[in-house]
């Protein structure tokens, strides 16, 4: 019978065990090769659907500064900020120091027009003209402490920390902050928590509620929305994000918060799930304030990235698939894993290039690439082994004590690469996975068990795990480490009838 493979993580204590690291659903949009199956238990497989490996990394260029605390692509022109550097970046890769900035560092927030770069970082402003390629302290300026800035409609415009207010520039000229061009948000009264602009609108985004303003032309310049104030406020600086023609957050309000939701026009809907939520519960105020969120897109799949720094993974909502998963990277042999290196994004002429929270790297992210020599490439994480990990829905059948004679696994074989990889005694061998199990919801585990998944062109290759044991419900885990573009699609559990 058919395991619920293809679903993503999800952990509940005693009610769900289910985990996916460095995996992505994806669904097959035709059904031209669909054979219908059984599901097992009430697990829901579904046919059409698949699991696919998560992009790998390569190094672009690394900053001489650490970290890299945010990056901008003007069009024209690529720009990071390394530690307490801004840094452009030509095509060659030369990388040439453009001024010194405030660094604490945490992430900076940069917003441009087609004559100026704005970044903020650490409570200053900074204003860089693309013209003299001078960079020049506006903090004075500011009616307060600068929070993140953004533009819009001819006007950069930075949130004021620890107050209610915002703040914008002259237009067309970062260089210059009036004091008349503060606004103060009347329609809630908690001070604002961070800004974003969409749909050539201003989200102002309070601790407990948000609300949307428009340009009018007027001497007011900014103005509320009418029926645009949301009851639903954002928990960090940093969280707001835009992605598939809508907001996306962390709201919180005065019953409660951590919820990541997503706008539908100006109504706010839940899209994270509780076992997602109980994740988010468990990070202190101190380290949850400090998240950070970015988007992409990966061979269509719209993703929502969020960070939380401490944390042991990277959360990914998948927006096509509603789905989450994580990302993160293994740092020893079956011990713990980190965050992924990951904590900001931009793409430059058809490359996803993606800033380290630790180190200087910026790194291209792309999925396995086949070489066509039988190697491939992005198929680590800078060189680290990516463990993918998938563990599945409980399989039980009314707590019947049942026998697991064999569980097959449908996935791509015949994918080991040229040269083969090898073994400890520097032998040819195929790649690949494992698989363990617990019969106790997780808390202790078997050993793990491999099975071989085919050297090059052997494509016909079953992997297949026998002699299972009994359970009365038991969680599969299969993993898998060796470098190759694997697909999986389905796995069977072989189980003969009770008594028979």
């Amino acid at each position: 019978m058919r395991i619920g493979l293809t679903g993503g993580a999800y952990k509940d204590g005693y009610l769900a065990g289910e985990e996916c690291f460095n995996l992505y659903r994806t669904t097959v949009e035709s059904q031209g090769a669909v054979t219908p199956g059984r599901a097992y238990g009430g697990a829901m497989g579904n046919p059409t659907q698949g699991l696919k490996m998560a992009p790998g990394l390569t190094i672009d260029v690394t900053l001489p500064t650490l970290p890299v605390r945010g990056q901008c692509w003007t069009g024209t022109r690529r720009f990071a900020v390394g530690g307490d550097t801004l840094y452009e970046i030509a095509d060659d890769l030369t990388v040439t120091a453009r001024g010194t900035i405030a660094n604490d560092a945490t992430q900076v927030s940069i917003a441009f027009s087609s004559i100026q770069l704005f970044i903020v970082s650490w409570g200053s402003a900074y204003c860089y003209d693309l013209a003299t390629d001078t960079l020049t302290d506006v903090t004075a300026q500011m009616a307060g402490t600068p929070g993140v800035v953004k533009y819009l409609g001819t006007y950069f415009i930075v949130n004021l920390l620890n107050t209610n207010k915002f703040q914008f520039s002259d237009v067309l000229d970062g260089m210059t902050w009036p004091g008349l061009n503060v606004n103060g948000v009347s329609v809630f009264a908690e001070n604002i928590s961070s800004i974003d602009v969409n749909h050539n609108e201003l989200w102002v985004y309070g601790l407990q509620h948000t609300q949307v303003y428009q340009i009018t032309g007027n001497d007011d310049v900014f103005e509320t929305i009418p029926g645009a104030l949301i009851e639903k406020g954002n928990i960090a600086l940093f969280a707001p994000c835009k992605l598939d023609n809508s907001e996306f957050w962390i709201d919180q309000d005065e019953r409660g918060g951590r919820v990541a939701v997503r706008s539908n026009g100006y109504t706010p809907q839940r899209i994270s799930t509780h076992a997602v939520e109980i994740d988010f519960q468990s990070y202190s105020a101190t380290q949850f304030a400090l998240v950070v969120t970015y988007a992409l897109q990966i061979d269509g799949h719209n993703w929502w990235v969020v960070y939380i720094p401490g944390a042991s993974w990277t959360w990914v909502y998948d927006v096509n698939e509603n789905n989450w998963f994580k990302m993160a990277q293994w740092d020893s042999d079956f011990g713990p894993f980190s965050p992924h290196r990951s904590w900001n994004h931009v793409y430059v002429n058809g490359r996803h290039l993606v800033g380290d929270w630790e180190s200087g790297n910026i790194y291209e992210m792309k999925p396995i690439v086949d070489n066509g020599d039988g190697s491939y490439s992005f198929n680590t994480y800078n060189g680290k082994v990516i463990r993918r990990l998938r563990a599945f829905p409980t399989a039980q059948d009314e707590l019947q004590n049942q026998p697991h004679n064999n569980l097959t696994f449908d996935m791509a074989t015949g994918l080991g690469p040229q040269p083969p990889l090898q073994d400890g005694n520097g032998d040819d061998r195929p790649p690949q996975c494992m698989l363990r199990w617990s019969d106790d919801n997780g808390r202790t585990w078997s050993n793990f068990h491999t099975a071989d998944c085919g050297m090059a062109g052997e494509y016909k290759t079953r992997v297949i795990f026998w002699r299972l044991g009994r359970s009365r419900k038991r969680i599969y885990e299969w993993s898998q480490t060796d470098p190759i573009p694997t697909v999986l699609k389905d796995a069977y559990l072989n189980q003969p009838a009770v008594g028979a």
